[in-house]
């Protein structure tokens, strides 16, 4: 311990004597004529958040006990002790006392304060005596000095001299002397003052330790007049009269912690420092070491506070939207209040308890508006300067997102500052650490700047919001205090967003509640709820706000449509969607695509499935960095707008073929890097289901829910745009005939989280090709017959079918046998039902035939059976059943032409290119022809008529059958 330190200069606190260092708050000064102290434990004052008639800090300096003096010749009780040499030694320059966390001291209780002035008013000008001018209201205590003489030959009063160490009791007027509530000076929250003998005046400089605890204190800077006067002080016992002015000048802690349990033995305490004229601290009061000043014993146990229980909390939030309009941005100001009444007399119960923690839940529906995250930029924890005494901090200008004010009851000047938004340090949006925002309120006036860190929690399913204030302080004396937020009174808190900003969106409907909940001090761990409400009135796009989210409106907007509507051309395919602020949220996309509308699969290899796994774990700027898919699946981009106001957030992704889902033979996958402002949430992966219906090869894509939710982030989908532009993969239909894009989109109904809950709103974009005429038609068809050639012999049946490139596709195709060729009904047996062959369990007896087709579209050709299936005409359909990457089929109407032939009708190709497809049908017991003459008597002639798609045909009436087996020489035996 350096010379001169603390300890050195005042006697420390005596556990069971009124001797050393002593403050607390106590019912009366007095007992049996002993000051409060340690004494006198039972009449310290124990009423938690109660106003205590007597608050009391006492120091001593050090010295040797006392020594009677004989009475004559030295007045009845003189005392002399003897004090520490040398005197500059144990003259205090410098003393400062801290007070216990929680009690307050309200310099506004009184109904005004007396200036510098009026307290400083001399008897005469220059006299250099002081005779206050303050009001008597303004008196809020009394100092009592007990000197000593520090030499011989000290005159007292006329004709006494006092030996050294004579004690002198405080004398009325002169050392026994009011205390006064002063006008303080620039930077102090509170001053007070007091006149020794009408000469000295000596001032109470307070502060409040905001960059640690908030506890309250006071630095007395004192005159060196020892070795003038002959008088140094021995004891200075400053009392404050607790119920001064309106009755709350003092106010105990709300808290009720047992000091006799180690983990809060110190949070009661006050504690001490001083510095001596003879080695003073270049750093006091850092360099100084405290003494404490502990709560008395009463049968060994320390005296606690009492009364929790009935302490009262009655916080109230308001959440005003700051706009009349539904779903749109939302600069709303949330106010926070908490009573703070005069004690008036007969009146002097608890005072409300401090916040320990706060819980503010916006209504239900006002979440984080993306918009507001352009142009953001967040306030690191070292810029923000929590935890450090200077009154600015560092934080970018762009991390600004509004204003707080705090008003006080000790404070005359409202605490102002500003709300920014803070790093994130979690991707978990209930955490509390995804969003943060940080508050400082601060008076320059006052001395005071106060900064807070919130802690948002949003649903990650709903969006709402819920705003945890909480801290974890610590005492520069003791360590870690009891987690919660300062100990400090407030009448109101304001928090207003910048309306510029656009921070938050207001509720989707006319009115939403909330149930907010606050920790006080006094009950830890037991929460008070208050509701809270917005009402509005507009709806942003005319009329009023609807009462239900159910009765919102919806009507998407929807365009499907290439860059070129040339027919049999490659072409970029764009979708867009949007919706008006105020409308539901767009949730299923379900259209079905224009026949012959299609997309070059050849080439492409699926996104794999554990990549797109992958890219939902991944963080935003990673996926940006190293996207997840190949680039050779990508097959587009996707642009989405999101949020309400008129400048919502636009992010790009990228949109990958992948493979089979749900049951579809391919999809689509869109992974968009979530990524705004200082905020990286992850990546928003929808999956489109790419359904091909075997019968027509139309695509039927059926988006995944989409997210209305992510991160926590009220998305606010406005637009979403899809550009499928990889080169030559989507291509034109050859059939020029007017189509759309058509199917239904899905709103977020009566409740965005429940499809069984969502709306639909029917949706049509008119497609048509053009310039088909210009496309050629000339197919090539070859048939050729293998097997027995005579009467009532099963011929084998091989067609194959060439097209050429830039052709149009092929529409319709009948072929019509020649009269030598019957069906062989007695082979049609067993038939495949539209369920069997819908799951692919068609019996094996179905089976008549296999084919295969080769399609530019595709790196591998489809290949199936051949299989006779019910149908609604007389006879059983022959049907194609194609598989590989799609199912293709090819369905054909058996029955009669008009020369009475068998005749074979596929009415509906699909427009798709094929360049060959190869049937065959099988011979013998399971083929379905039959010859009714010698098939080599003469040339089988069958006719032929096809159509494209684009109407241009190729018909041959005399279409020539290869019957393979004519000609040809028996092998010889």
């Amino acid at each position: 311990m350096a010379q001169a330190d603390t300890e050195d200069i005042i006697q420390p606190q005596n556990e069971t004597s009124d001797q050393g260092f002593q403050a607390g708050t106590c019912t009366q000064e007095t007992e049996g004529g002993k000051n409060c102290s340690v004494e006198t434990p039972t009449i310290y004052y124990t009423t938690a958040a109660g106003h205590p008639p007597i608050g009391f800090t006492q120091y001593i300096i050090q010295h040797e006990p006392f020594t009677p003096l004989p009475s004559p010749p030295f007045p009845p009780g003189a005392l002399v002790a003897p004090i520490k040499e040398p005197i500059s030694e144990r003259t205090i320059k410098t003393l400062r006392s801290d007070l216990p966390p929680g009690l307050t001291v309200n310099p506004e209780a009184t109904d005004s304060r007396c200036t510098v002035a009026e307290f400083l008013h001399e008897t005469a000008p220059g006299s250099k005596e002081y005779e206050p001018e303050c009001k008597a209201e303004t008196i809020t205590g009394e100092e009592k000095i007990t000197l000593v003489t520090n030499k011989d030959e000290v005159e007292i009063q006329p004709g006494f001299k006092a030996p050294k160490g004579f004690v002198i009791p405080p004398i009325p007027g002169g050392t026994l002397i009011p205390v006064y509530n002063l006008v303080p000076k620039e930077g102090e929250p509170a001053k007070l003052g007091f006149i020794v003998n009408k000469k000295i005046p000596v001032f109470l400089e307070t502060e409040v330790a905001w960059e640690s605890d908030f506890h309250e204190s006071f630095t007395i800077k004192l005159p060196n007049t020892a070795e003038i006067t002959g008088l140094s002080t021995l004891i200075s016992r400053l009392v404050s009269k607790g119920r001064s002015g309106d009755g709350t000048y003092l106010t105990n802690p709300t808290t009720c912690f047992d000091p006799n349990d180690p983990a809060y033995e110190h949070l009661y305490s006050t504690w001490f420092r001083a510095e001596s004229y003879g080695d003073p601290d270049p750093e006091f009061p850092h360099g100084s070491t405290p003494v404490e000043a502990k709560l008395p014993k009463v049968g060994g146990k320390r005296v606690q506070q009492t009364g929790c229980d009935t302490v009262p909390f009655d916080p109230t939030v308001n959440v005003a939207a700051g706009t009349d309009e539904v779903d749109s941005p939302a600069p709303a100001t949330v106010t926070t209040k908490l009573p703070f009444d005069p004690a008036t007399e007969g009146n002097e119960g608890q005072m409300q308890s401090h916040v320990r923690k706060a819980e503010v839940k916006l209504p239900a529906g006002m979440g984080i508006n993306p918009a507001g995250a352009q142009g953001l930029q967040a306030c690191t924890d070292e810029q923000f300067n929590k935890g450090e005494r200077v009154y600015t901090n560092e934080c970018p200008p762009e991390s600004d997102i509004g204003t707080v004010e705090v008003e006080s009851a000790p404070l005359a000047e409202t605490l102002v500052g500003d709300v920014y938004v803070g790093t994130q340090n979690s991707t978990d949006p209930e955490s509390g650490e995804q969003f943060r925002i940080l508050l400082e309120a601060k008076s320059e006036h006052e001395g005071i700047d106060a900064r807070l860190v919130g802690h948002i929690k949003a649903n990650k399913t709903t969006g709402e919001l819920n705003a945890v204030i909480d801290d974890q302080l610590t005492s520069e004396f003791f360590g870690p205090l009891p987690s919660g937020l300062p100990q400090v009174p407030f009448k109101e808190i304001r928090v207003k967003l910048d309306g510029g900003k656009q921070v938050l969106t207001s509720p989707p409907v006319c009115s939403a509640e909330s149930t907010s909940k606050f920790e006080p001090w006094a009950r830890p761990n037991t929460f008070a709820e208050t509701k809270s409400s917005v009402t509005l009135s507009k709806d942003p796009t005319g009329g009023a706000c609807p009462k239900t989210l159910a009765e919102r409106k919806f009507s998407p907007f929807y365009k499907a449509k290439t860059d070129s509507q040339k027919a049999g051309a490659y072409s970029p395919f764009h979708v867009n969607i949007a919706r008006r602020d105020g409308e539901q949220e767009l949730k299923v996309v379900d259209v079905t695509l224009p026949k012959g509308l299609t997309g070059k699969l050849a080439g492409i290899p699926y996104c794999p499935e554990d990549a797109i796994a992958a890219a939902g774990g991944k963080s935003g700027k990673d996926e940006q960095a190293s996207p997840s898919c190949s680039s050779a699946s990508q097959v587009g981009s996707v642009t989405t707008k999101s949020g309400s106001g008129n400048s919502p957030l636009q992010l790009g992704g990228k949109a990958y073929l992948a493979g089979p889902y749900k049951g579809a033979a391919l999809s689509l996958v869109t992974i968009t890097p979530a990524v705004a402002g200082p905020f990286d949430l992850g990546n928003v992966v929808v999956r489109v289901a790419l359904n091909v219906d075997p019968e027509t090869a139309q695509i039927h894509a059926v988006s995944d829910v989409i997210p209305d939710v992510f991160g926590g982030v009220k998305l606010d989908i406005r637009t979403i745009d899809l550009d499928v532009d990889r080169n030559q993969f989507m291509l034109n239909p050859t059939n020029c005939a007017a189509q759309a894009t058509q199917g239904t989109i899905n709103g977020g109904g009566a409740d965005p989280t429940n499809p069984a809950a969502f709306s639909s709103y029917g949706v049509s974009d008119p497609f048509q090709a053009i310039e088909c005429n210009r496309l050629g038609f000339k197919p090539k068809l070859n048939i050729q017959l293998y097997g027995g050639t005579k009467r009532n012999k099963y011929p084998r049946l091989k067609a194959t079918l060439t097209a050429r490139k830039g052709d149009a596709n092929i529409a319709r195709t009948a072929v019509t046998m020649p009269r030598s060729l019957f069906l062989e009904q007695g082979h049609i047996g067993t038939v495949c039902t539209r369920p069997q062959l819908a799951s692919h369990t068609c019996p094996k007896a179905s089976v008549y035939g296999k084919a295969w087709a080769k399609s530019p579209l595709l790196d591998k050709k489809l290949q199936g059976k051949v299989y006779l299936v019910s149908s609604n005409n007389k006879l059983p359909d022959l049907l194609v059943d194609l598989r590989g990457q799609v199912e293709i089929y090819l369905r054909g109407v058996i029955g009669s032409g008009s020369t009475g032939g068998l005749k074979t009708v596929f009415r509906a190709v699909p427009d798709v290119p094929v360049s060959k497809f190869v049937l065959n049908m099988k011979g013998g017991k399971k083929s379905l022809l039959v010859n009714s003459t010698n098939t080599c008597a003469k040339p089988q002639r069958a006719i032929v008529n096809m159509k494209g798609q684009n109407g241009k045909k190729k018909n041959a009436k005399k279409f020539k059958l290869n019957v393979v087996s004519c000609g040809k020489k028996k092998s010889k035996k």
